[in-house]
């Protein structure tokens, strides 16, 4: 990949540049995506659009998609966010992170831009509208992209889409959709495309069929040049008790016969995709076994928390659970640590470590903070730094600290996967390698 005629700074240059979108904060609005993104040219002739957005799930339905695909040879690029270990994650092509190369590349031609604008762009903005131009210049078969937050006002809103998909849907980041649930069915609903299909897991709340039709009859963004069309909505009943990647299976099948995609190797995906911090299992050579899973509010515990404790208990003879937690900032707080004592009680023999993410948008919520709720029994240790967490724990023998779980913030889960070093291309390629 090249950009003709234009010097392409030096990596360090680009990445400074890069880090320094951070500080224009998160943007909910099209306006300055949308004036990039037109500047670019991008070429899409070749690619077929899948949008989707949800509260619980939509990552691992992307990852599972794009496994589907890349194992059937068809060409593919997965936007999603935020990383775990290194930026190069959100740009996944055929299942692997970008070369940092091509990123560095993507970055300067958006860079390039955005000066001659003199539009100030936010990290997320940026890093959309990169993977917008190694779409481009790459012209994958397919592009999936995972909505950052909400929908209707995030970037990726901003790139036309043959079809889009709504996971489960709850309340969440009600700080800036706010509280109202239906008002955050509208936000997430507003993927929808004129005269494009739209699925969604049917939700148990009255009137959320009308709800989302509703919205998608009048999803037509004036601001995007778009003219209102009619859209199909299709509604799929999922039980309660399928798990995450059940209902990702169900939703892809849907969305790949709609799409006509070969979904011959769904199958298959479903049983190897490798989605990091998702339900992860690490074995170390130490004998000592960490699951680490990135449920970051109380519905999405509640979705994952059978499967985490069957996990935990697997080949735990003495039903021994040593866990990790740390957190952003949340509205549920008090909910997601009762939900986490209850976790607890299904153990026997039950460690604490409460420690703080490092990396997010926010700082994380201090350990002594956490440690005022009213906790279970156990033993509560108070550690800042989760390098220091793991380090002690590994320490100690494998039969001492029993399973190893990590809860709570994405970041988390990042920090210990690169402490680890877990972190190349084949940790975190979505097809484990063969």
């Amino acid at each position: 990949m090249s950009i003709g005629g234009v010097n392409v700074s030096s990596h360090s240059t680009i990445r400074q540049w890069l880090e320094s979108t951070k500080v224009n904060g998160m943007a909910l609005g099209l306006e300055n995506t949308f004036s990039i993104l037109s500047s670019l040219n991008i070429d899409l002739s070749k690619t077929q659009i899948i949008h989707v957005a949800g509260s619980n799930g939509k990552g691992t339905l992307c990852s599972l998609m794009a496994a589907s695909m890349s194992l059937n040879n068809d060409s593919n690029l997965l936007f999603s966010s935020p990383h775990l270990c290194r930026v190069e994650e959100r740009i996944r092509i055929n299942g692997k992170p970008v070369s940092k190369k091509e990123f560095d590349q993507a970055i300067e031609l958006v860079r390039i831009s955005s000066e001659k604008k003199s539009i100030n762009l936010t990290f997320f903005e940026t890093t959309f509208l990169a993977a917008m131009a190694i779409t481009s210049i790459i012209k994958p078969k397919f592009l999936i992209l995972e909505t950052g937050l909400g929908g209707r006002l995030d970037a990726t809103r901003c790139a036309p889409a043959d079809l889009a998909i709504l996971t489960t849907i709850s309340k969440e980041h009600t700080d800036v959709l706010g509280n109202d649930i239906y008002q955050i069915i509208r936000e997430k609903a507003a993927i929808a495309r004129p005269g494009k299909p739209l699925i969604a897991r049917e939700m148990p709340i009255p009137n959320f069929q009308n709800t989302v039709i509703d919205c998608a009859a009048n999803c037509a963004n004036i601001e995007l040049d778009e003219k209102p069309e009619n859209v199909d909505c299709k509604f799929i009943q999922i039980d309660d008790n399928y798990t995450i990647l059940q209902e990702a299976e169900l939703l892809a099948r849907e969305a790949f016969a709609i799409l006509k995609i070969d979904a011959t190797k769904l199958a298959e995906a479903k049983n190897i995709v490798n989605w990091p911090a998702r339900l992860q299992e690490l074995n170390l050579p130490s004998g000592h076994r960490i699951i680490l899973d990135a449920a970051h509010n109380p519905s999405g515990l509640i979705r994952v928390s059978n499967e985490l404790i069957e996990m935990a208990r697997s080949r735990n003879v003495e039903n021994k659970l040593t866990l990790i937690f740390g957190t952003s900032p949340q509205q549920e707080l008090e909910k997601m640590l009762s939900l986490i004592n209850d976790f607890c009680r299904n153990f026997s023999d039950v460690e604490i470590y409460l420690t703080k993410p490092q990396g997010g948008r926010y700082p994380g919520i201090e350990p002594k903070d956490l440690a005022t709720f009213d906790w279970i029994d156990c033993s509560i240790q108070i550690v800042d730094e989760v390098t220091i967490v793991i380090d002690n724990i590994l320490a100690r023998k494998p039969a001492d600290v029993g399973t190893i779980l990590s809860i709570g913030s994405l970041y988390l889960q990042g920090n210990i996967l690169n402490h680890l070093g877990k972190n190349s291309d084949d940790d975190l390629h979505l097809l484990p390698k063969q």
